[in-house]
């Protein structure tokens, strides 16, 4: 195998025509082990987090923990997804919704494959702009229905009418905007969930959920 064709650089020639692998630049995908035509690289299993499945008063709750520093969180977010969708189906429940992950990274890929429908929440900045762009593409790669709300959208309307309008261009709904809200902190405070308080964005985020039409999907 040539140290080049690793993508993520992580494979790197020494100046005695050694080779070692970068465990900073590594993804830990694995393809270098399993094409290396001499088995020169070994890679051991280690623990990188815990999965665990929770009863709330909303339902089954399947989540993770990841170590410190560890790596393959796209893993472990697979491990998620693939187990509430075997309680879902044991229980015969019509729904499942799984809470994605920050940024463009291998754990966005992992949470929204097999997805019947997306729902990007951005905020009104220049990097929430740039990566709606991609996960919009991700999107569209694996042709699943896209939609687009912004958080906290007054702290800047301008950028917003211009996130909206993207999103549109790009063949995505705009689910709706939720307000800067100071009583979401309050809500986490006393352990509850924003649509159950008078928090004016509670009523944004039940427009929302409303604009998605998953109520009516699963009746």
């Amino acid at each position: 195998m040539r140290a080049e064709l690793c993508r993520f650089g992580a494979v790197k020639r020494m100046p005695d025509n050694a080779y070692r692998i970068d465990p900073v630049a590594c993804e830990g995908c694995g393809v270098c082990v399993r094409f290396c035509p001499a088995l020169a690289i070994a890679f051991p299993e280690r623990l990188c987090g815990e999965w665990m499945v929770s009863e709330t008063r909303s339902g089954t709750l399947v989540h993770a923990c990841l170590g410190v520093a560890a790596e393959n969180s796209g893993k472990l977010v697979s491990t998620v997804r693939r187990e509430a969708r075997r309680i879902a189906e044991e229980k015969r429940l019509p729904l499942i919704v799984t809470d994605g992950p920050p940024g463009i990274g291998c754990p966005v890929i992992a949470s929204v494959t097999g997805a019947s429908q997306v729902l990007v929440v951005t905020e009104p900045t220049v990097s929430g702009e740039h990566d709606l762009e991609r996960v919009l593409k991700l999107a569209r790669y694996f042709d699943i229905p896209t939609s687009v709300c912004v958080n906290k959208w007054d702290i800047n309307p301008e950028m917003t009418e211009r996130i909206e309008r993207k999103a549109s261009e790009a063949g995505a709904q705009v689910a709706g905007r939720i307000r800067y809200d100071r009583l979401v902190t309050a809500a986490q405070i006393q352990a509850r969930a924003v649509v159950e308080t008078d928090a004016p964005s509670g009523a944004d985020i039940r427009s929302v959920w409303e604009k998605l039409g998953l109520e009516k999907e699963n009746t």
